[in-house]
């Protein structure tokens, strides 16, 4: 019997394989509701209705964004456009992780662009990307935002080998941007780490994630909040801390885990506190 040839050996095409995608979703706001007024969604994007959620802020409107197929594959290059316009309030997820496959010799690459208009809230909450061995994968999350908006979002990466073992990805390069409604960047973030480093850079815990919220007017209040609910983590499964940039009314939060259970436990409870900071109240979680 022959001997398995791993899948990184394997012959591959990188030509017409990839998708190239473009996505966008508009958002206003109609009297007191927001509504979808806008979207492109070809495969394999996917999504729900949108919908309202009690205890949310008045009139905010929550979509879900699925996807057709298995996952990014090599050459897939998908761009999504989200668009808050003025006054409109939109929490947008995802239904589950995005697993990044084998990238072979070329990579996967993912574009997500927002903006939120004057009196706009934002709140981009995705699932993990989830690295799979041989992963190669580019990230870019560039948000353009309004002095009078707001904006949440939440961004992470797990380690994972479905055999078990301890084959690693190849490489996260990953890119965030924020830029005012003048075009101008005051904050920019890149992280570039390869898959044999990775354990090296999260002491050897399996996930990493990163909170950005950008409020003019609740910043300090948000990074007071954060600074209790970061508190009650257990240090053991949950390494966390926060910044929080004055002059740029930005507070980011960066954490490691241990497991993607641990993960998704910090994720719900710092969106909770950012929104009890804003709104005095709890959320509701979103299931999924």
């Amino acid at each position: 019997m022959n001997a398995p040839v791993p899948v990184q050996d394997l012959p591959f095409r990188s030509t017409s394989l990839g998708r190239n995608v473009r996505a966008r979703l508009r958002f206003l706001k109609s009297g007191s509701k927001t509504y979808l007024a806008d979207q492109h969604t070809p495969h394999p994007f996917h999504i729900t209705r949108p919908f309202a959620i009690s205890g949310d802020p008045q009139g905010m409107a929550t979509l879900y964004l699925q996807s057709s197929a298995g996952g990014l594959y090599h050459d897939d290059d998908h761009h999504l456009c989200v668009e808050v316009e003025d006054g409109a309030l939109a929490h947008v997820t995802s239904q589950a992780s995005t697993i990044i496959h084998n990238s072979h010799q070329s990579g996967s690459r993912v574009d997500v662009e927002l903006k939120v208009g004057e009196g706009g809230w934002l709140e981009f909450c995705p699932e993990p990307a989830i690295l799979f061995p041989g992963a190669r994968l580019k990230s870019r999350l560039t948000a353009h935002v309004h002095p009078g908006s707001r904006l949440l979002f939440c961004d992470a990466q797990l380690w994972h080998d479905p055999e078990g073992g301890t084959a690693a990805f190849q490489e996260l390069d990953n890119t965030i941007t924020l830029r005012q409604s003048d075009g101008d960047n005051f904050y920019i973030d890149h992280a570039l780490v390869s898959g044999s480093d990775w354990f090296g850079a999260t002491d050897g815990r399996l996930c990493a994630g990163t909170f950005l919220v950008y409020d003019p007017g609740n910043a300090a209040l948000i990074s007071s909040e954060l600074e209790a609910c970061i508190s009650r983590f257990d240090p053991s499964a949950i390494y966390a801390g926060h910044t929080h940039l004055n002059d740029r009314s930005v507070v980011v939060v960066r954490l490691l885990a241990s497991t993607g259970a641990h993960l998704t436990e910090a994720m719900q409870a710092i969106w909770s506190a950012i929104r009890v900071a804003v709104t005095g109240k709890f959320p509701m979680p979103r299931r999924k």
